[in-house]
């Protein structure tokens, strides 16, 4: 009988896995995957830290200033491309920071970052009025190989060796969004004819359920 383990529980250093639960017989001239359960909970491991990494993280920095009192939106501008490329180890393709920003505490702008094909926000906030800023973004990168490793986790066991692939097109950092789906292949690693379709759900805060 095999058993599978069921990651429903999420700890502060990645998934946790519920008692195993088992599952009947494969039928005869089956294939050798139970339908996976639904709702396979867990909170991704990003690359630069344990849980959910948020964009920005408040990074402050001190920007050099045009003579007209601007902040200089090219220098946010890469600033900003290279906390994206530490923080997801991809460069974004793109960052877009409007022009003739006037020095003013407390003022916001709104740069458009292009990730992979995928757009997000970043918010300067200045701290004063000399050019020292605040980058935040509320969005949140999950690593398309922490989707495969969580989804083969979910069925290896002692006595099954699993392997697991994600077809995310040309992306391997995901923005995540509420409906944002990916497609998912598991297969048995000693017999390739014997697999499962899965889809892996992901919502905005970056949790993955698998259907």
């Amino acid at each position: 009988m095999t058993q599978i383990q069921d990651p429903r529980f999420v700890g502060p250093h990645g998934p946790q896995y519920a008692a195993q639960q088992q599952y009947a017989p494969f039928p005869q001239g089956g294939a050798g995957f139970p339908a996976p359960p639904k709702k396979r909970t867990g909170a991704i491991v990003g690359s630069v830290a344990a849980g959910i990494v948020a964009l920005g993280g408040l990074g402050v920095g001190a920007l050099f200033l045009f003579g007209t009192g601007t902040l200089d939106d090219a220098d946010a501008e890469r600033q900003i491309s290279a906390q994206v490329q530490e923080q997801t180890g991809v460069a974004p393709a793109s960052v877009d920071c409007p022009s003739g920003v006037e020095l003013a505490q407390g003022t916001t702008s709104t740069c458009t970052v292009d990730l992979q094909g995928q757009t997000f926000e970043y918010t300067i906030t200045q701290l004063d009025d000399e050019g020292a800023v605040e980058f935040t973004s509320d969005a949140v990168y999950v690593q398309l190989t922490d989707v495969e490793t969580l989804l083969a986790d979910a069925f290896a066991d002692e006595s099954l060796e699993v392997e697991a692939s994600c077809d995310a097109g040309e992306r391997t950092v995901l923005i995540a969004a509420d409906g944002l789906s990916v497609p998912c292949t598991v297969v048995n690693a000693e017999d390739a004819s014997d697999s499962a379709d899965v889809t892996a759900l992901i919502d905005a805060a970056g949790t993955v359920t698998f259907e």
